[in-house]
């Protein structure tokens, strides 16, 4: 097991010497309240075994666990690759396997489990997460191998790519440049009230902290709430060490600095690099999917497709229901970040939300878990368990965009939450919920 040390920012494994180890990173950005987080993880081809020869292949399993501090698993997600047998011969090759999920404010733990199929070896890391409290001047800073725009014609990330806006950025845990390979990639998110011009530049900095390379101010135009800094710098002739690259942003009392780590190698690794990624089969959340599986996530984009878009899903065979849902979210412009968080808050509805009885109905198809999941984690919620005359009741609010609010009345006492009233105009409000309630249960939810 390699622990996490957190270093400027960006929180990695500790990668030194760990060329033929399972490493992996996260970056934090903030959206709206929660922290998204970014995540990658380097699987080394010769840990793995399998079936040898023309033809043969290795399978990895990668499990991503997420738990808060009382040691409570708030998410679980799980998927597996394949790497033909030719590829797993070729010295230095690896995968990159990126994940994401979102957190509200607090502290957490990452375990990452890659588990060779094969042998049934198993190598576990572990990475911490400090989700933001409350908004940052920037995200953490995540290098990369290369940063490429979205175009009309090439939208899907590969398969060690993550999306970020219009642009797909070739991430990867302990970034290794070389003489051949000199390019190093940088993505930084800001966050500001106000549309304005933000300047940055970049410094590298030695092991002893000196400056050996510095670059000329850029400038930026952001929007309101912010924007990305996304950019690259040519390194070559940097001499073989261990480096970082310090992002400063802003000017003046608004001056955010984020840094990451990276290594400069010699020419002698440059051939084994060239394979870091490699021709592994690219498998997504659908792929070994059991129908079953394929209709329990083509369910819940009800909430968000469009009327009669899933009118077709039904009558598909197994193959058409997978290249449904892959096309559902290419359709919908959605990142990978979009689609991963839409499913993390299925499955957390799921966990908080059931109903369990007769009718086993699924979290996310409760009237909380359907705001749950189209709207995220409420910003304020008020509970009230039964007190005298009133069944119990919840109010969740929003107010991240224009305020909204959602209430709801457990009439069974059993669990069983029913929206009741919500100012929100795309949701049923019967005029009589009123009488549901006692007038101060009323009151309180109107000043709510």
């Amino acid at each position: 097991m390699m622990m996490a040390v957190l270093l400027g920012g960006l929180q990695a494994a500790a990668a030194q010497g760990a060329g033929d180890k399972v490493i992996g990173e996260v970056a934090r950005f903030y959206r709206g309240g929660q922290t998204l987080v970014n995540g990658f993880v380097r699987v080394p081809h010769q840990l793995l075994s399998g079936v040898s020869g023309a033809g043969g292949f290795a399978i990895y399993a990668v499990e991503v666990r997420v738990t808060d501090q009382s040691g409570t698993q708030l998410t679980r997600d799980r998927w597996t690759r394949r790497v033909s047998w030719e590829t797993r011969q070729v010295p230095g090759s690896q995968s990159l396997e990126p994940f994401a999920f979102a957190l509200a404010p607090g502290d957490y733990s990452v375990q990452v489990t890659v588990e060779d199929s094969g042998s049934s070896t198993v190598e576990t890391i572990d990475l911490p997460v400090q989700a933001f409290k409350d908004r940052p001047g920037a995200s953490d800073l995540l290098l990369a191998y290369g940063i490429r725009p979205v175009t009309a014609t090439d939208s899907t990330p590969s398969a060690s790519e993550v999306r970020k806006g219009g642009l797909l950025i070739a991430g990867a845990p302990a970034v290794t440049l070389t003489p051949e390979r000199s390019t190093l990639a940088y993505y930084c998110e800001v966050y500001r009230d106000s549309a304005g011009v933000v300047p940055a530049f970049v410094r590298v900095l030695a092991e002893n902290g000196h400056v050996v390379v510095e670059t000329q101010a850029a400038r930026t135009q952001v929007g309101a709430g912010g924007g990305p800094i996304a950019a690259s710098v040519d390194l070559a002739g940097l001499p073989p060490g261990s480096y970082e690259l310090a992002l400063e942003i802003g000017e003046g009392q608004e001056t955010v600095e984020r840094r990451a780590p990276f290594r400069m190698a010699g020419f002698e690794t440059a051939e084994h690099l060239a394979h870091a990624e490699s021709t592994t089969v690219r498998e997504d959340r659908y792929s070994y999917a059991t129908e079953a599986q394929l209709d329990s996530m083509a369910e819940p984009l009800a909430y968000i497709a469009s009327p009669g878009e899933l009118s077709v899903y039904r009558g598909l065979n197994y193959e058409g229901k997978q290249r449904f849902l892959r096309d559902f979210w290419r359709h919908h412009n959605a990142t990978a970040d979009a689609e991963e968080i839409f499913y993390q808050r299925v499955r957390e509805a799921n966990r908080r939300f059931r109903e369990v009885g007769a009718a086993r109905i699924p979290g996310w198809s409760t009237d909380r878990g359907r705001i749950f999941v189209k709207y995220g984690e409420p910003d304020e919620v008020r509970r009230e368990p039964q007190t005298g005359p009133d069944n119990p009741w919840e109010a969740w609010k929003y107010t991240r965009t224009k305020p909204v609010k959602f209430v709801f009345l457990d009439k069974t006492r059993l669990g069983h939450y029913a929206l009741i009233y919500s100012d929100d105009v795309t949701e049923r409000n019967p005029q009589d919920w009123q009488r549901d309630l006692s007038a101060p249960a009323v009151q309180e939810i109107m000043a709510f």
